[in-house]
């Protein structure tokens, strides 16, 4: 009786487990490599815990079984194929497998959010659940989302889905992918114009209470070749143009994200060349202008590269420029050959970098110190 007892109270507290787990995704989402999940055999201590999916999509289970694929199953097709792996040790095993930790992702979310930028996801999830993260309420339009995946603008009317009327547009997201939620139709009270390095230029339609930060959002944002510190909003019967504090307003403070009203012209200046000073033991030490994106190593091989056999690129420093509060900027050691070694990625130089490349100790051998001294061998005769 008392077995019995033991065995009810152990079969109610992996029921429990199984159910938390189960609530982190009941999507039908399928199993990704680094997921968690809880496999629960009735009756089966040994075998009833929380397992990972390995690199290679499997988990391994314990009684020298072979490890079983369920990468890319869910969770009721996972049950199955454990199993069918289970028959050949047990009869008739009884399996259940829950999520409870999904891997995770990035996306971007931007628009009519409570807080926007990136957005960390499991991977297998879907728009909701990233719009649940970064937060949605009634001014947000979910019947004209859009999903930007590379060049692909993906429209989707999350009300359909919501109302059961059409379950595939809450799609699944990948990694990188950007969210684009629209303020909902209000009152359109003219037009504003947006210029400059935006990845999307032209007049949009001004809608009462719309901001910067949405403006921007509706734009697809800015380009890589965008100066954010100096961001205007010209607007009518304004002698000086409105400084925009770029950061404090994507990040949602709302004193620096501006109202905006008809007529407003934001422009978005390209950033001016800038220029980074290279020196130590380099073929052709000076300054040199930064074009785009810039990696340590094409840094340096604006230079010519390193001296040959006395520049070392195992001890390269970085001095950054001052910021704008006029402290120090600071001082980085780089060892190129360890970065390259580990496929690691290497530092963005940035505007008034002071690159120094630092030069090869010489070793100084018995032989060095011979040839030194052997012209003089004729003294000690």
């Amino acid at each position: 009786m008392r077995h019995l007892r033991c065995r009810i109270v152990w079969f109610l507290v992996v029921a429990f487990i199984a159910g938390v787990a189960s609530a982190v995704n009941s999507d039908g989402s399928k199993l990704a490599v680094g997921d968690v999940i809880m496999v629960v055999v009735d009756g089966e201590k040994d075998l009833t815990k929380e397992y990972q999916l390995n690199s290679e999509g499997c988990i391994v289970l314990p009684m020298n079984l072979p490890p079983v694929k369920l990468e890319g199953l869910n969770t009721s097709d996972a049950a199955a194929e454990l199993t069918k792996v289970l028959k050949k040790v047990l009869v008739n095993p009884q399996v259940t497998v829950s999520f409870v930790k999904r891997a995770s992702m990035q996306v971007f979310v931007v628009g009519q959010v409570k807080k926007t930028g990136l957005v960390e996801i499991g991977v297998g999830d879907r728009v909701l659940q990233a719009l649940a993260q970064a937060g949605y309420d009634e001014s947000s339009d979910l019947s004209r989302v859009n999903v930007r995946r590379g060049n692909e603008i993906i429209d989707l009317n999350l009300k359909k889905y919501l109302s059961g009327e059409d379950l595939t547009q809450n799609i699944e997201l990948q990694s990188g992918d950007t969210v684009v939620v629209p303020r909902a139709d209000i009152e359109v009270i003219g037009s504003i114009l947006i210029t400059g390095q935006v990845n999307k230029t032209g007049p949009l339609p001004l809608k009462k209470g719309m901001t910067f930060r949405e403006a921007m959002g509706l734009v697809g944002g800015v380009t890589v070749e965008a100066d954010t510190d100096r961001i205007t909003i010209k607007r009518e019967n304004y002698s000086e143009p409105i400084k925009v504090d770029y950061k404090r307003a994507m990040e949602g403070d709302k004193t620096a994200d501006i109202e905006l009203q008809p007529g407003d012209v934001i422009f978005v200046p390209e950033i001016e060349t800038a220029f980074f000073t290279l020196m130590g033991a380099v073929n052709r030490p000076g300054q040199y202008p930064i074009k785009g994106k810039l990696t340590l190593s094409e840094a340096i091989g604006a230079g010519g590269g390193p001296v040959p056999r006395l520049g070392d690129l195992r001890k390269v420093q970085i001095v950054r420029a001052p910021g704008p509060d006029g402290k120090p900027g600071e001082t980085v050691w780089v060892d190129l050959n360890a970065i390259h070694a580990k496929g690691e990625q290497e530092p963005i130089v940035r505007r008034g970098d002071v690159i120094t490349v630092g030069a090869v100790k010489e070793r100084i051998t018995a032989w060095d110190v011979f040839r030194t001294i052997l012209p003089f061998a004729w003294i000690f005769r």
